[in-house]
């Protein structure tokens, strides 16, 4: 009889069931995800993987599941699941709700311990995992890899399906759209994931067997440079990868340790949505709370009424750079609408380094602006990029040797792509030079505290290369060091100013990831303020992040048609701020506005903790979209619809987690009438391309 490989695997497994027990075997996980290690012949795999919901086993038969790989010594020794190791330990501990394995191995022939390291959730089906080498012996080694992932998954005997998403950054996607995209996993074929700063995609994959109702979701928690593979030419998948192993030479002194990248998987019921909800579930595990009251916030921010320099409105040389009477117009302005918050953005400074108000505009330093503010009630945010500096600013004329430089050059001087530096004419301060780090944090708590602020808005280059041989970071192209020396400054932030809100962004590489997130409140899903646009990114990016740490600027000069529903399409989600200047707004826009800023700052609860679902696929200019938010707690949800430019005035838009729960009552809140729910759908009419429909839903 001819056995297929799968059948021929389970033979082989059963065959080994009746040998020896194995040396030592570990199981994590809880009442949804087990998974069994086993130190077996010198090496380290994962034998069992399972979803005990479902009692799908997701581990190969017979081809083992190496758990790690790591490279270190020179010549490089590299170490797999295969061994060779040594088994020296193992530590079991809880924090909160998080239980810890760590396993503790010698790499025979040096002088480096691997410490193992496994974390899994009390009740979601994820687990987290990291390799930590430490150097017990005289003399440093170099570390030429340190992956994440290891796993060889074959649930099904069909190839697996792989989904991923590209990132939003302007040096490699100069279209916005977060779109999720997917392949086949088979014989032959592999597929690489690249995120960090110049790269083109999310730290996120999922893998779904095809025609079931279940898949592998997982991610990573590191900003810099990652490479995660799908797929090494055969059957099954195999997921492996960590730090851009290309020309990675990290050294490693002797006593010192080296954390690698933190790596998560898990199991989810369904489609995509699930996968979606399963990691809005991980970020607010891992992310800092949002305390903060009425969150999410809708804003205005300044830098729209500072580009366009045919304003009257407008004083001074150049409009860019705003005088404090015209920032004090935009404040009375932005708080009749009803604004939370007033983002004062670009422009406060004299140049980009010189972090301090500019005194020929602002002779009283940030107060009069800031009293302003609060006076009127709204919550001040503030824009520093503060990872670059200007040629002719303080810091580099005192210390050019700051700089990160790639060839002998300081960036962007011959850089291989685009950066922020490169379109604002500045320099990058390489971070993870110690003493540039150290007046970061100084010009940090300055600027904090002088402008007493609620948000804090980073920006420009901060994870970067740079190959100087005299900073304190490793040799190299520091891109391990980049990505900790940035992690070091938040993590100052955050402890020093527990409640003030920080936003992650980056010019040209928005660097979303479960690292950054650890670090931060809210991201911003691109630098594209489209309406349209907006819902396409709010499609990829909601994907990973929930719906109300999503920030998104809105620009209505940017968009075309029905102003309403430009308003609606970046009202998905928050925190929202608005880019365009109120005080040039025809009346009748200016009251719209207030209006919708009112309803969202009304219904914005739904938004925070809500079950997603993207009832009508990726939005397209000729098609129907449609989200929904639905807080079970709450039996309440959102509903938004929007007709593009299609044909039909009329559309079925199924709805999502609501069986069983009785009658559904719909209320359409432009019009006030109840809607009719039937067989858990809503029928919704518009008579106009470009317009759209906002639902809440009731029990």
């Amino acid at each position: 009889m001819k056995l297929t490989r799968r059948q021929l695997g389970q033979s082989l497994a059963a065959g080994l069931a009746l040998q020896p027990p194995s040396d030592t075997t570990w199981t994590i996980g809880n009442e949804t995800i087990r998974q069994t290690l086993a130190f077996r012949e010198n090496g380290l795999r994962c034998v069992s993987l399972q979803h005990r919901k479902s009692g799908r086993e997701w581990i190969h038969p017979a081809l083992p599941s190496e758990e790690l790989l790591v490279s270190v010594g020179d010549p490089p020794v590299t170490v797999s699941g295969k061994g060779p190791l040594r088994f020296v330990r193992q530590t079991r501990s809880t924090s909160g709700v998080w239980n810890e394995l760590l396993l503790e191995f010698e790499i025979p022939g040096s002088s480096v311990v691997l410490t193992r390291r496994y974390l899994h959730h009390a009740t979601l089906p994820v687990v987290r995992q990291q390799s930590i080498l430490r150097n017990n012996g005289t003399k440093p080694v170099t570390v030429a890899r340190c992956d994440a992932f290891r796993l060889r998954v074959s649930p099904v005997p069909e190839p697996l399906e792989l989904h991923w998403i590209n990132n939003f950054g302007r040096a490699m996607m100069p279209e916005p759209g977060n779109p999720i995209h997917h392949a086949s996993v088979d014989d032959n074929s592999r597929y690489l994931v690249r995120s960090g700063p110049y790269s083109p995609d999310f730290g996120w994959f999922a893998l779904v067997p095809p025609g079931l109702r279940e898949g592998l979701v997982g991610g990573w928690e590191w900003s810099g440079p990652m490479t995660v593979e799908f797929g090494d030419r055969r059957d099954p998948c195999l997921i492996h990868g960590g730090w851009d192993a290309d020309g990675l030479a990290e050294p490693l002194e002797a006593g010192a340790t080296l954390v690698g990248p933190m790596g998560w998987y898990g199991f989810f019921e369904g489609g995509l949505d699930e996968a979606a909800h399963l990691s809005h579930q991980l970020v607010e595990a891992l992310a800092p709370p949002i305390k903060v009251e009425g969150a999410p916030w809708v804003g205005y921010c300044t830098w729209s009424a500072s580009l366009d320099e045919k304003s009257p409105l407008n004083e001074g040389a150049h409009p860019w750079f705003p005088t404090e009477h015209n920032l004090l117009s935009q404040v009375e302005a932005a708080a009749a609408l009803g604004f939370d918050m007033y983002l004062w953005d670009y422009g406060w400074f004299p140049r980009v380094g010189d972090w301090h108000c500019d005194p020929r505009r602002f002779p009283n330093g940030p107060g009069t602006v800031v009293r302003a503010v609060k006076k009127a009630g709204m919550k001040l945010g503030l824009w520093i990029g503060f990872g670059n500096a200007d040629d002719d600013s303080e810091v580099i004329r005192r210390h050019p040797d700051w700089l990160a430089t790639y060839g002998g050059r300081p960036i962007p001087d011959k850089f291989f792509t685009r950066t922020a530096a490169s379109v604002w004419k500045t320099r990058t301060v390489c971070l993870a030079h110690r003493p540039a780090r150290e007046w970061v944090k100084e010009q940090l708590t300055r600027v904090i505290d002088s402008f007493e602020l609620d948000w804090l808005k980073h920006d420009f280059d901060l994870i970067t290369i740079c190959q100087d041989p005299h900073h304190t970071h490793t040799p190299g192209d520091s891109r391990v060091a980049s990505c900790a020396a940035f992690y070091e400054i938040m993590d100052f932030v955050r402890s020093r100013w527990p409640n003030l809100l920080c936003e992650n962004w980056m010019n040209n590489s928005a660097v979303p990831d479960y690292g950054v997130i650890q670090r931060h409140h809210v991201q911003l899903i691109g630098d594209a303020y489209q309406p349209f646009q907006l819902r396409q990114m709010f499609y990829g990016h909601v994907q990973v992040y929930p719906p109300d740490r999503q920030h998104r600027y809105l620009r209505f000069e940017d968009g075309q048609g029905d102003f309403l529903t430009m308003m609606r399409s970046g009202s998905i989600g928050g925190p929202l701020t608005i880019l365009s200047d109120p005080r040039r707004m025809p009346a009748d826009q200016r009251q719209i506005l207030k209006e919708e800023i009112a309803r969202y700052r009304a219904h914005r609860h739904l938004l925070v903790g809500a079950h997603v679902s993207r009832l009508l696929g990726r939005p397209h200019p000729r098609g129907w979209d449609a989200v929904q938010f639905w807080r079970p707690d709450l039996r309440h949800g959102l509903v938004y619809v929007f007709r593009g430019d299609h044909p039909q005035a009329e559309c079925t838009v199924p709805l999502h987690h609501l069986d069983g729960l009785g009658a559904v009552r719909a209320e359409n809140l432009d019009t006030g009438r109840a809607e009719k729910v039937t067989n858990g759908a809503l029928r919704v009419s518009l008579s106009k391309p470009g317009t759209c429909a906002l639902f809440r839903l009731a029990l």
